[in-house]
């Protein structure tokens, strides 16, 4: 709902973003400033496994129900959530939104109406310094520990406290031709990249726009101009064997979540084994890449990255057609106290 790219839509139609992949673009896109032609926030929702003619009139075919809020983006809520949302990405940091969905009791909460709350606790919205306050960020706070989105069911209102992660770091060891799409790639997914090369006439920004940073690695820190924590990923794509194996040997001390090594299985044991540095606690992928039978560069990007992708989200990689749960996972599945789903038959009544 509040995700860094919020799907808008401007007078005259035209589209930023998207809501769900293009099921519901054209009925959002006609009805949304009328439904919110009074100013205030609108919830709808759209049920997409009816099979009635009306929904594949919409073209609805996605066989579920989705609830959509409309807002003005000039609203004082949209403004805080925007600067919010910018603010906390240019840091680097997650957070958490804790937006009304549902209103039980109109004089104490309106629909819409947010409290922003960082890792640090609640710094913002049109929630704070209200009555509700110190419950909504109580279950702002838990999602900040969990880092999963849920629905809260409050006395007044329900709520919807999301988690909006911090930008993916990751850091690329080589600055070749397979490396431009990597970065390409990353940045479309919204990810931090940095590359880093010990050749300076390939560590260049011009080679490079899209990345963050882009450093020449230092002959006697090579990690110098560089961040590691336990959130970066880190893929080696430098060609050089005994340079992997110094920066595995500065790296692995500092535990990051992923580690990526190309070539054949048994080169990435042997550099693991000469690098002598403990791999516990570190998920590490040699050869990196999921198997889809990538030969070019692009193809290579698009295989490492979906590794990741799968790796971060905690998921196998495999094909989705073998899997027997569902797609996305379902909000009562978080854990979270005093939560249940939201049934259409709620959220309509409370629209």
């Amino acid at each position: 709902m509040a995700s860094s790219r919020i799907p808008t839509i401007s007078p005259d139609g035209r589209r930023i973003g998207t809501v769900s992949g293009g099921c519901l673009e054209s009925d959002v896109t006609k009805k949304a400033w009328w439904f919110t032609e009074n100013g205030h926030a609108a919830l709808r929702a759209y049920d997409t496994s009816s099979g009635d003619d009306a929904v594949w009139e919409f073209g609805l075919g996605c066989n579920g129900v989705v609830h959509v809020l409309f807002e003005r983006m000039d609203s004082p809520d949209a403004c805080d959530l925007t600067a919010f949302l910018a603010k906390n990405r240019s840091a680097r940091r997650g957070a958490a939104v804790a937006t009304v969905v549902g209103v039980k009791d109109a004089s104490r909460a309106q629909l819409g109406q947010r409290l922003l709350v960082e890792t640090s606790g609640a710094v913002g919205g049109s929630l704070k310094g209200s009555e509700l306050e110190p419950e909504i960020a109580d279950h702002a706070s838990a999602c900040c520990v969990c880092q999963r989105s849920f629905l809260a069911h409050l006395s007044d209102c329900d709520v919807f406290v999301e988690w909006v992660a911090a930008p993916v770091p990751l850091v690329i060891f080589g600055a070749g031709h397979d490396a431009i799409p990597m970065v390409k790639f990353a940045k479309e997914l919204g990810w931090h990249v940095t590359v880093a090369d010990g050749r300076a006439n390939y560590a260049k920004r011009e080679r490079f726009p899209d990345a963050d940073q882009v450093v020449v690695l230092g002959r006697e820190d090579v990690l110098a101009g560089i961040e590691i924590t336990r959130e970066t990923v880190v893929v080696f794509m430098t060609h050089n064997y005994p340079m992997d194996v110094v920066l595995a040997e500065n790296i692995l001390p500092y535990k990051p979540r992923y580690l990526g090594l190309l070539g054949p299985k048994s080169s990435g044991e042997k550099l693991l084994a000469e690098a002598a540095k403990p791999t516990r606690g570190v998920d590490v992928h040699a050869p990196v890449g999921l198997d889809i039978g990538a030969h070019t560069p692009e193809a290579i990007a698009l295989s490492i990255l979906a590794e990741i992708q799968a790796s971060l989200a905690g998921r196998a990689g495999g094909m989705l057609k073998y899997r027997d749960a569902g797609i996305h996972e379902p909000a009562e599945e978080t854990g979270a106290p005093g939560i249940r789903p939201l049934t259409e038959n709620a959220i309509c009544e409370l629209a």
